[in-house]
């Protein structure tokens, strides 16, 4: 079941200031494409900018009144200084965000890629025409076959395959499968061999694969390392030396201290995990 996007309309006033700030940003309109989002450039600045200024409202809102109730005057000038950070950071975060969904896909086409171009091959030696081949791999083969199929419907709709192709090749996520498509891409235009293109094309990828879970293994060394110092040793030796300095300055040790360092350990494996589950090369056995 799809997510459906809440759109939040912002204002004309703020439609009239992202399309001057449209130059700065040259990028967002690739970022969008390849996230699969039609919104125009200026409307999506706008709309950052839109929650952006919301969120820094409220947080403007939240300091006022933490300062009339607690009689803290210093609140105002620590809001004064939190809440442009606040709002920038919401601003970018919010302004990147197709960029960082359109890297998520890429890895889910990535690990797809592979078996949906050796599905194509052995349709294409078996005498198929391409736009058939391609019909049979837009279903299965997860993004890959969203792809495939949103070409098909521009190949439908009357666009020549070529044309179709090189939109949908510029439109992806995937530095693999924009190469692996511009290589059939200029077969198709040449007239060259496609069953020599398509063989070459999934061996360099499974290729590429392999290297990547090599280099994933020689990257886990410094990570296990890291964990066994910072989550293991650490703590235990750390421990042992703040009871030795207590016991010899009568320094109490609270219970605080105990939970501060449980919860500090606790977020160190999350990020941890979180690390090394970004850096597995996303790889369908």
């Amino acid at each position: 079941m799809k997510k459906k996007k809440i759109n939040i309309e912002p204002p004309k006033k703020f439609l009239s200031f992202a399309e001057q700030l449209t130059s700065l940003f040259p990028d967002i309109n690739i970022y969008l494409a390849q996230a699969g989002d039609k919104t125009e450039p200026k409307v999506h600045i706008a709309t950052c900018l839109y929650k952006s200024a919301n969120t820094s409202a409220m947080m403007g809102v939240m300091f006022i009144l933490l300062s009339i109730f607690t009689k803290n005057t210093n609140l105002f000038a620590l809001g004064a200084i939190i809440i442009p950070i606040i709002f920038l950071f919401s601003f970018y975060s919010s302004l990147y965000a197709p960029k960082a969904i359109a890297l998520k896909n890429a890895r889910k086409i990535d690990a797809e890629l592979p078996y949906a171009l050796r599905h194509l091959l052995i349709e294409v030696k078996s005498g198929i025409p391409i736009y058939q081949s391609l019909v049979t791999i837009s279903e299965g083969y997860g993004k890959v076959s969203e792809n495939i199929k949103n070409m098909l419907k521009e190949i439908n709709g009357g666009k020549s395959e070529i044309a179709a192709l090189e939109e949908n090749i510029i439109q992806n996520p995937s530095f693999t499968y924009r190469k692996s498509f511009w290589q059939i891409l200029n077969s198709l235009k040449t007239g060259t061999a496609l069953e020599k293109t398509l063989q070459s094309t999934v061996e360099s990828i499974i290729k590429d694969q392999i290297l990547s879970i090599k280099r994933y293994g020689q990257e886990l060394n410094p990570y296990t390392l890291m964990y066994m110092m910072i989550g293991v040793i650490v703590p235990s030796l750390g421990i042992t030396f703040i009871m030795l300095i207590s016991s010899f300055t009568g320094m109490a040790i609270g219970k605080p201290m105990f939970y501060g360092i449980l919860v500090g350990l606790t977020l160190f494996q999350l990020l941890f995990l979180n690390i090394v589950k970004t850096k597995r090369p996303l790889v369908k056995l």
